[in-house]
């Protein structure tokens, strides 16, 4: 990994990465010096030292007249992540309030759960699994303990987190039951969780999204392009009749033999 791309993971961009090493070499400039020694237009150079300096790693010295720049020691940059975990932790405490502040709306007599929700993007999708898990576990325990559908294999690449998640969460007796393609990092988690059987279907079939059937949900997620995205469907009629079809369907593969 190169020295800029390190700066570009604290949240540098390029110029300022730039800008940055060009002080750290010089000990002291101006900001048009500046300009000239890394080669980047004078009003450039100014907004780069504007936010390194409100980045903290940049310092001024006022001369007369004139504006002298110089960066500060490496430490300062530890700093930075310092201050992004001190953040980090109070936006935590936040959330952690609000939770419980805000859970008491849920229960009001006006509030119900949609039949029909949407969720766009990948932190978006992410948050229907993690909140809505739960909800689906228990609804398959109210008929056969399965959850049923295909998968894209794109899914196990974009979700490992949340599966490695759930998986330690399921009952003994819960089971998944998934038709998917051939996939090769299927087969690097087959024996991971005994209870979750893929049927990989060979040939030309390509499934290139996901559907689950678990109890009264249908869950459909899209993991295959940008922006990922999901629907959600509540209802026990339609997820009864497709439950069926995927355990026709689960039966005539022989999937079970």
């Amino acid at each position: 990994m190169s020295i800029l791309t390190h700066f570009q993971e604290l949240g540098f961009t390029p110029t300022e990465a730039k800008v940055y090493l060009g002080l750290a070499e010089v000990g002291k400039s101006t900001a048009q010096s500046l300009s000239k020694r890394v080669k980047i237009p004078r009003t450039t150079a100014y907004s780069a030292l504007e936010n390194l300096v409100k980045k903290g790693v940049v310092a001024i010295e006022n001369k007369k007249s004139t504006s002298f720049y110089f960066a500060n020691q490496p430490a300062a940059l530890l700093r930075l992540v310092e201050i992004e975990k001190q953040e980090i932790a109070s936006k935590e405490k936040s959330a952690l309030s609000l939770v419980d502040l805000v859970a008491p709306y849920f229960l009001s007599r006006n509030f119900s759960v949609p039949k029909l929700q949407f969720y766009d993007g990948k932190p978006n999708v992410e948050s229907l699994l993690y909140d809505l898990s739960d909800d689906w576990a228990k609804s398959i325990r109210k008929y056969d303990d399965t959850w049923w559908g295909y998968q894209d294999p794109t899914f196990v690449t974009e979700y490992r987190p949340w599966l490695e998640w759930y998986w330690k969460r399921m009952l003994p007796q819960d089971r998944i039951k998934l038709i998917s393609n051939e996939d090769p990092k299927e087969q690097e988690i087959k024996k991971r969780v005994t209870s979750r059987q893929i049927f990989a279907l060979k040939g030309e079939i390509n499934f290139s999204s996901t559907i689950w059937v678990c109890g009264d949900y249908i869950v459909l997620i899209m993991s295959r392009q940008e922006p990922h995205y999901a629907f959600q469907i509540h209802d026990n009629v339609f997820a009864a009749n497709l439950r069926q079809l995927f355990q026709l369907l689960w039966r005539s593969l022989g999937a079970d033999d």
